[in-house]
């Protein structure tokens, strides 16, 4: 009688959505990374907003949240930051929601002065920045040891032709992914010297490794929040454009 009592018990619950089942395998267009922040905003807000026939699931303890933008079936990966982290929710993201494709998107700073707030860097060429080897008082002897990463080239065209009224210039171009913050005007320099990265930040590399592994076409869309080079300091709202800019792109897919 106790053992029916349990199932009838849990029938219930999973019935009447108190519980949500992570076993059920669901197709969708496009799964878009963003990073949780602690602080007063996220990199996902607005695109969760966004989200018609939205729904929530959480994942292996990450948060995943379902639903449609335009006519597309969409999945948004909340991931911690650092790229340990990306790469796990991506992992389990794909594993879970097989995605056609998959855009990673947030904020970045800039690493050359033609570069401002709202600027958009679409990652034609993704470094690991970590991956560096050479003297380090010679930065013609620095060779990256990690390959280039390259962006699916139909995904490049399709968001280089957008028209937004969010952001300022859309350039294709390198983004450089770490999990250190370079706020030194003199390594920047060098790095921009060796490798020409537009921008730096910390999910791209890990995120289109797991990608690649997969076989899923992807872009990593990062927008200039900051830059040492011109000591524009950080600001939120260019992450907020960026997250419109992407619901664009996604619409025009």
């Amino acid at each position: 009688m106790k053992k029916m009592k349990f199932v009838l018990l849990s029938t219930l619950l999973l019935t009447s959505g108190l519980f949500t089942s992570c076993n059920n395998t669901s197709k969708v267009d496009v799964m878009v990374v963003g990073v949780h922040h602690e602080e007063d905003y996220d990199e996902i807000d607005i695109l969760i907003d966004n989200l018609t026939n939205k729904n929530k699931q959480v994942v292996d303890n990450l948060n995943f949240y379902t639903g449609n933008i335009g006519k597309k079936r969409v999945v948004i990966a909340e991931t911690p930051l650092r790229t340990s982290a990306a790469a796990m929710t991506t992992t389990i993201g794909i594993k879970q929601y097989h995605p056609k494709y998959v855009i990673n998107e947030g904020t970045s700073g800039g690493h050359h002065a033609e570069l401002t707030y709202n600027d958009i860097i679409l990652g034609k060429d993704i470094l690991d920045m970590a991956s560096y080897k050479g003297a380090g008082d010679n930065p013609d002897s620095w060779e990256l040891k990690n390959p280039t990463l390259h962006a699916n080239e139909a995904l490049l065209n399709t968001a280089s032709g957008i028209k937004s009224e969010h952001v300022g210039k859309v350039v294709p171009g390198i983004i450089a992914s770490s999990d250190a913050w370079n706020n030194d005007i003199g390594f920047i320099e060098k790095l921009y010297k060796n490798f020409g990265e537009d921008c730096e930040e910390m999910e791209s590399y890990a995120v289109t490794t797991v990608c690649d592994n997969y076989k899923i076409p992807s872009l990593a869309i990062r927008v200039i929040s900051n830059n040492t080079v011109t000591g524009e300091g950080f600001k939120t709202e260019p992450g907020k454009n960026c997250q419109r800019f992407v619901i664009d792109v996604i619409k025009g897919m």
